[in-house]
């Protein structure tokens, strides 16, 4: 995997991991802000993330940051947003080609380190207000992409679904916010928003590349240094969601060609090893139960996936389903969630869960970003596993471990989603 692995603790809240592997041949800087996800910064900070990164005082407009970029040998900088559990993570990235592979070994990524750092530090503001027209731009693209989660129907209805298994939980926002919350928003407020998460964010930064980069540390602890900090309440990763008395039943009605089904069932075991394992075995793969006797078999869906959610301690099935077959198809995959949970699980169907779980496991180091994610994966946990020890701890999962897991599940919410002319 990896030759060298080092988390340094730059303050209270902020932390610097360093990950080297000779086999990379670019340098990848990810700067990570973690806060609770709230109606009041959710679009804010998601906005603020990208404006930051598209332009900032010494290249002001995107065409200009772009424009230098091209030079550094097409270097790449820009943001995401993502929801982690009942938190919002703003990612700030940068990456470009390692030196030794520039025509002249020009010092690229300790160039970049720099744009990416006078984003920060000298954003493209005037009297305390992004720029005008680079808010609108991105103001536009915010609300595209508010409005691309409800035209992907399927996207949509897991949203859905999360917003009534979750209700009165952060994790019942989406990480982008909503349109409303989007466009109510002003250079000035954008603006205030970054500055805020600056100060009060979670901050994991991540470097990885295939040597050290010594100066790093501290030039990153003297950027966030003059941010100043305030103190605030220590972020929980892990926020186990509340089981509801009765499961709730929601239709939605809307002009979609294809009927969606999502399932959701909460859990209060804490093996997350033989959970994990159950979902595969349940709809994690494809020779899972879900593909092999409710798409393949049944013929009752077009897909049928499950997902697990560590941090709410939910598991997901959400399924692709003509309207004729939605409640043929909620009993299937009920049935196959008990099958397990009575044991009916052979050993060709362990092997080839162990088996994704090996090959997943095994291209962990691949990229920079797969690298990243492991470790994240690592705090949220609060361990620090190689891939192989972790293997070894899904090798160890025995089969009533993930019978009990199975029968831990509590079923929380039935979402359906299906077109005016087929409703029943």
């Amino acid at each position: 995997m990896t030759t060298a692995y080092k988390r340094i603790p730059l303050s209270e809240r902020i932390g610097f991991s360093e990950i080297l592997d000779t086999k990379l041949k670019t340098n990848t800087l990810k700067i990570c802000l973690f806060q609770p996800l709230s109606a009041e910064t959710a679009s804010a900070c998601a906005l603020a993330g990208d404006l930051a990164t598209s332009s900032n005082a010494k290249y002001p407009s995107n065409q200009k940051m772009n424009q230098k970029l091209h030079l550094l040998y097409g270097a790449d900088l820009g943001s995401s947003v993502s929801r982690q559990g009942d938190l919002q993570m703003v990612t700030i990235h940068a990456s470009a080609i390692d030196d030794r592979y520039a025509l002249e070994n020009e010092p690229i990524f300790a160039e970049l380190t720099e744009i990416l750092l006078d984003c920060l530090r000298v954003p493209n503001v005037t009297n305390d207000a992004f720029d005008a027209q680079e808010f609108q731009i991105k103001q536009k693209e915010l609300l595209d992409n508010i409005d691309a989660e409800i035209n992907e129907k399927r996207v949509y209805a897991i949203q859905q679904a999360s917003k009534i298994a979750y209700q009165n939980e952060p994790a019942a926002r989406s990480s982008y916010g909503s349109r409303e919350e989007a466009l109510a928003l002003t250079p000035k407020s954008a603006y205030a928003a970054f500055r805020k998460m600056l100060r009060e964010a979670r901050v994991e930064i991540f470097f990885v590349g295939p040597q050290k980069r010594p100066e790093l540390p501290e030039k990153l602890k003297t950027t966030f240094d003059a941010f100043g900090s305030v103190t605030t309440a220590p972020l929980v990763f892990y926020a186990p969601s509340s089981k509801k008395a009765e499961p709730a039943y929601v239709k939605e009605v809307l002009p979609v060609n294809q009927s969606k089904l999502v399932m959701i069932w909460k859990t209060d075991c804490t093996d997350c090893y033989a959970v994990k394992m159950m979902t595969l075995l349940l709809g994690g793969t494809p020779s899972s139960k879900l593909f092999a006797n409710v798409r393949e078999k049944m013929s009752l869906c077009y897909y049928c996936a499950a997902n697990y959610t560590e941090l709410k301690q939910a598991l997901q099935v959400d399924s692709g389903v003509e309207t004729a077959n939605l409640e043929k198809t909620q009993t299937a995959i009920t049935a196959q969630l008990d099958a397990i949970a009575n044991g009916e699980v052979s050993d060709v169907e362990l092997q080839s869960a162990w088996m994704f779980v090996h090959n997943s496991l095994k291209s962990i180091g691949d990229t920079a970003s797969s690298y990243i994610s492991w470790y994240l994966g690592q705090l949220f946990r609060d361990t620090n596993l190689t891939p192989t020890e972790e293997e070894d701890l899904y090798l160890q999962v025995t089969k009533e471990q993930i019978v009990a897991a199975a029968k831990s599940m509590q079923l929380d919410t039935v979402y359906t989603l299906r077109t005016p002319e087929q409703e029943d």
